[in-house]
């Protein structure tokens, strides 16, 4: 008997009937999807567009105020420095000679320099205050920012003028000899003091509008 050839057929994929089951479904996990956290708005005076906070005016408007006043009495001590000391001395021939010497502020550009800065500070400190009481809530948002910056480089200023003129101060009190630089000190007390004091009120109101920048970065920190 002749052999018979068997071949098997083995169904291909494609030819497969793949049927779900009823009811059956192909559920797929999908990792959960977490949400950013919302943007924090940034609360910042006048970039925020806010204007700066009650407790914020009023405590600038008193640094102002302080600086204000010790500006202008600088600038008054310092622009009536004024002594004239007179020497009597024997000439060549024996005969007594009067010598009048005169010491002013206004002679050294340092001083005059400070005069100045301190009658600066005096205007643009009024100038503030009353921009403060007569601008509007809403419009002191605007301009809340340029005042921040014209305030640091007023305190820039105080500090320059302070130190030229403290130079000045301390050669007249104790001289250079390496310049040939005499103490007049010694001889016009009263001037020199005078110079002293305006010093003194302009540093203090320097710490003033130090004490105010400080404050407007630390009210923008809190802001953040």
């Amino acid at each position: 008997m002749p052999k018979r050839n068997s071949v098997i057929q083995i169904p291909s994929p494609s030819s497969m009937d793949y049927q779900l089951k009823a009811g059956s479904e192909f559920s797929s996990v999908d990792p959960p999807v977490v949400a950013p956290p919302p943007a924090r708005p940034l609360h910042i005076d006048s970039v925020g567009g806010l204007p700066p906070s009650r407790a914020m005016r009023i405590t600038g408007n008193v640094l102002r105020g302080v600086a204000a006043v010790l500006t202008f009495v600088a600038a008054i001590v310092m622009g009536t420095a004024a002594q004239t000391k007179r020497v009597v001395v024997i000439d060549d021939s024996g005969s007594p000679v009067t010598l009048a010497g005169t010491a002013k502020s206004h002679y050294s550009s340092a001083l005059v320099y400070f005069i100045v800065i301190n009658v600066l500070t005096l205007v643009y400190s009024l100038a503030t205050i009353i921009l403060y009481h007569a601008s509007k809530k809403a419009a002191m948002a605007g301009i809340y920012l340029p005042l921040t910056i014209t305030d640091l480089l007023t305190m820039i200023f105080l500090v320059s003028c302070n130190g030229a003129a403290s130079a000045i101060s301390v050669v007249a009190e104790n001289g250079n000899r390496h310049f040939g630089w005499d103490k007049i000190c010694v001889s016009v007390r009263r001037y020199c003091a005078q110079v002293a004091v305006a010093i003194s009120l302009s540093m203090f109101a320097t710490v003033a509008y130090v004490l105010l920048v400080l404050l407007t970065i630390i009210a923008l920190h809190k802001r953040l």
